[in-house]
This record gives structure tokens, sequence and C-alpha cells, in this order.
């Protein structure tokens, strides 16, 4: 059934199902759905379920209106998966839970667990998130391989580029909890993580989850946070779980970390650790849109964003299988030498203070499995390798104090090394 989880101005969150029919919304005790918000008119709004499980909400002529995702509602209006209602000062956020109207990749029913699902889940979410993010569809294929590769992303580049955006939009096209983090410089870990509250009608201590307890978290400019603060992240990047006064909470299944930061060298931000960076299955860079596509981002943002007209296309549960997936696609011995050579050369370049750690080597061999997918093989090849390098290794790799006369940043030195490797050497074997 699907629900409204509902937050009104003092910030108390509760949950509605939406029954098959009409449920009419407002401030009068007659009304399905009661809001106590002086903002909420008598009879607010309506939202009707049709047998179909298509649902549409309309506004009854209220005085302070009813706005969907930002855009007030005019005439009755089709609901997608993670739409935001407002009413007065209450938001009411829709949830697609069990419903499944429209076209979606993964259909209802037991669906066949194989490469030809596993590619066409990735493909319809690079499809569906490429309707909101245009001309980047390399950098969306990447997030979507990391998080088919079961790791998280660290997104890096100057503000306005579509960094938020793009996590907001992948989010909305997965079926699954989404939770945002926005990192100050005053924030703690327990904001994140969570704290045991002390329950008067128990007279015990009751845990109150974070924002980390969702299958997509958005740790927005994650660099602007202390690094007392950024190390909160660290079991929950690596275990999937989170440690609080000594007892463990696991995470839900999937959990995909997509963290964004300005570069190190703006004002306000804390550069993260190198065991923060190796958390990260893959650092992106988003870059300056082309003339045409930035013309067309105008035209189709004149009136309303193109996030508020996608909806899921893919169920949670169904990634879950894929991770397992990704795991089968073959990996030769060759490729495999092709990873220790590569990984063995970073170590010993002059130029960086130390190379390629096993964890980078597995993360590399991971990815590689993934874009192999992509390419509609059941097997890696050294190309596969060799083009996810660059995003799985640089940030990894710090460079020396005297190098940088030389090297730009570590992404050169990774494109020279793999310059240095012909991979033909190791096609041939």
């Amino acid at each position: 059934m699907p629900k409204f989880i509902i937050q009104d101005s003092s910030g108390i969150r509760r949950e509605f199902p939406l029954p098959t029919g009409m449920t009419t919304i407002g401030r009068s005790p007659d009304n399905i759905l009661v809001l106590e918000n002086p903002g909420v008119s008598r009879q607010h709004a309506r939202v009707t379920v049709a047998d179909d499980g298509s649902v549409v909400v309309e506004d009854l002529q209220s005085h302070n209106g009813t706005f969907l995702n930002g855009q007030p509602v005019s005439g009755p209006t089709p609901l997608k998966h993670r739409d935001v209602l407002q009413a007065g000062a209450t938001v009411l956020v829709y949830d697609e839970f069990d419903t499944d109207g429209g076209t979606r990749a993964c259909q209802d029913g037991p669906p066949t667990y194989d490469l030809d699902f596993l590619r066409a889940t990735m493909e319809s979410l690079v499809a569906n998130v490429g309707r909101v993010l245009r001309g980047k569809d390399e950098v969306i294929r990447m997030v979507v391989m990391g998080l088919v590769s079961d790791g998280h992303v660290l997104i890096e580049d100057v503000p306005g580029v579509g960094k938020t955006m793009l996590a907001r939009a992948l989010a909305k096209s997965l079926r699954g909890d989404y939770k945002r983090i926005q990192f100050t410089p005053d924030m703690l870990p327990t904001d994140i993580t969570g704290v045991n509250v002390y329950d008067e009608r128990t007279n015990g201590f009751v845990f109150t989850p974070g924002p980390i307890f969702a299958n997509v978290v958005l740790a927005d400019e994650i660099n602007r946070g202390t690094p007392r603060t950024q190390s909160s992240l660290l079991e929950c990047m690596s275990e999937a779980m989170v440690t609080v006064d000594g007892l463990p909470h696991v995470l839900p299944k999937p959990f995909f970390v997509v963290a964004t930061q300005n570069p190190v060298d703006f004002h306000g931000t804390y550069p993260l650790p190198e065991a923060q960076l190796d958390r990260f299955l893959m650092r992106l860079r988003m870059g300056y849109p082309e003339a045409a596509v930035e013309q067309d981002i105008l035209t189709s943002q004149a009136e309303r964003h193109p996030i508020n007209d996608i909806t899921y296309v893919v169920r949670s549960t169904d990634i879950v299988q894929c991770q397992a997936l990704v795991r089968t696609i073959h990996v030769s011995d060759r490729v495999k030498d092709f990873i220790v050579a590569l990984a063995q050369a970073t170590r010993e370049h002059t130029a960086l203070a130390y190379g390629c750690s096993p964890r980078g080597s597995l993360a590399l061999m991971r990815v590689a499995q993934t874009r192999a997918v992509f390419q509609g093989r059941d097997y890696v090849l050294p190309a596969d390798v060799r083009d996810v390098a660059r995003a799985v290794l640089s940030h990894r790799l710090p460079l020396k104090f005297q190098a940088r006369a030389q090297w730009s940043d570590s992404e050169e030195v990774v494109e020279g090394i793999l310059n240095s490797l012909p991979i033909e050497k190791w096609e041939k074997a």
C-alpha cells in the first residue's frame, strides 16, 4: 500500500497509508487525513488512489495552495515515488512502497536473475537519471557501476555542475530509503550515526537512528565537516554497520554513499584523510557541460525541473541481487596479472608517496567486472581495467611534495603508468 511520510512544523514524523479511493486532506476533523496546522485549510486537498495503483492529487481551492515539488497544484496531478507534497507548513513525502504503476525495469513477480537482468537494470538506471542530468552519460554510468559494485562514490568538482542533482536523481530512480546529510563544521558524529535517548516509558535508553540508516545516502559537501565528523563514516562505509555505546546496528541493504565535495582549495573545507578516501570505490568529476547541452538545460528547466518528472525504475531488493551477479563475472589469470602489474607500478613510481593497496586492487577488479556487463560480456578484458583505473586509483595515490612541479595530480600519474603498460601484452597472454 502506498503511503505518506508526514512531517509537520514541529518536526514530528508519522506515516499514513493511502487506501484505495479518495482521501481528503485538511484541518477539519471530517477529513480522512487531518493536518492540525494553521496554514492548512479545512478542506485542503484530495488524493485519489485508483484500482490500477495510479495516484493523483488535486487542490480543493485551499487558501494557501497545495505544492508538489515546489510547483502549485492547479488540477489533477499524478504522484510519483519520492514526490514532495506541501500543505501549509506540513510536508508529505509520497512513498510508492507496494505499488508498481507505469513502466518498470523490474516487474512484479519473481524475475530471472541473470546477466541480461543485470545489464537491463543498470541501463534503465542510466537512462532514467540521464533524463535529469543532460550530457553526462559516462559519469552517470560510473556512479551506477559504483552502486552495483557494492561500493561508494565521491564526486569532486566546483559548485553548481550537478553533483547533488545526480545523487538525488539516482535515489529517486531506486525504490528505497533516501537521506541527505548536509555537512557543516558544527556537526557531531551522532548527528549522522544516531544516539541513545532515555525513554521514561521503558525506564531505559532507546536507539534513535541517524540519517545514515538509508539505502542511498547523499553526504553533501562532505569536506565541510570536521575530521571528527568525517570519521563517523569510516565504519559505516567499510562494515555497513554502526556501533553506538558498544552495540552494533546493521545498516540496510543495499547501502550506497554518494559524497560530494568542493575542491580542497575552497574556503571552509577540511581535506579528507587518506583512510577516508580509501573507503570510496571511485572518485569522479562532473566537468562543465558543452555549449549545446547547456542550452538544452536552460530550455528544459525554463518552467520546471526534470527531476519532478521521473520515478523509480528499480527496486532496492533487485540491486542486492545485481551486486551478487557482478561477482560471477569471469576474471581470467591474465587480467589479474594486469591488475597486479598496475598496482605494483604505482608502488614503485617515484612521484607517489605510496602505492595502491590490495583493497585498491580488489576495487579495480570489481569495477572492471561491472564495466564488462555494460559492454555485454560475462568476462573481463584488460581494456575494462584500463578504462576504470583512473577513477578507481587516483584518489588513493597521494603525490610527493617535490613531484608536484612535474605532475599536476595523481590522475596524470596513473595515465602515465597506463601508457607504460600496453594492454596488448596481457591480451595475448
